[in-house]
């Protein structure tokens, strides 16, 4: 196996971003920093980008580089250029404001309901009319602290 370099990293991603992964919804970039180098998915609408190894190695941000090209080519196979609906680490990551199918941020909130530590709100996108529900779980709680005036 040929030694990775910086070079032969940013030549692969180039050469996937213009050829497999053209088609997709995202990119990828390979970066060297002070502390290794970082892989990230850069996706060509608002999205942030995704993070997939930081502080790698040039062997192992290779290796990624090829997983991530390779999960690419498995949704293609599975029949689309991007899977029905937006998966649920990339719905948590845009912070629901988006449509796990369409993407828009055109998006109907409906009344918060509680039971039993978890809280649903009904949604819909006004631009596929997909309905789904956020759910939100209880994880911990904080004092609310007050300050007495005349204590000072």
């Amino acid at each position: 196996m040929a030694k990775v370099t910086e070079k032969s990293l940013k030549a692969r991603c180039t050469e996937l971003n213009l050829g497999p992964l053209r088609t997709t919804t995202f990119g990828i970039r390979a970066t060297r920093t002070g502390k290794g180098y970082t892989v990230d998915l850069q996706y060509r609408d608002a999205t942030p980008p995704q993070i997939l190894l930081e502080g790698g190695t040039a062997a192992e941000a290779a290796a990624t580089v090829e997983g991530a090209a390779f999960g690419a080519a498995a949704v293609k196979v599975a029949g689309g250029d991007k899977p029905e609906f937006a998966t649920r680490d990339t719905f948590l990551r845009q912070a629901g404001e988006r449509c796990p199918r369409c993407s828009t941020k055109d998006i109907g909130l409906g009344h918060l309901s509680f039971v039993k530590g978890v809280i649903t709100q009904p949604c819909s996108c006004q631009r596929c009319s997909l309905s789904w529900n956020n759910l939100f779980k209880l994880d911990d709680y904080e004092l609310a602290v007050s300050i007495d005036p005349s204590a000072m």
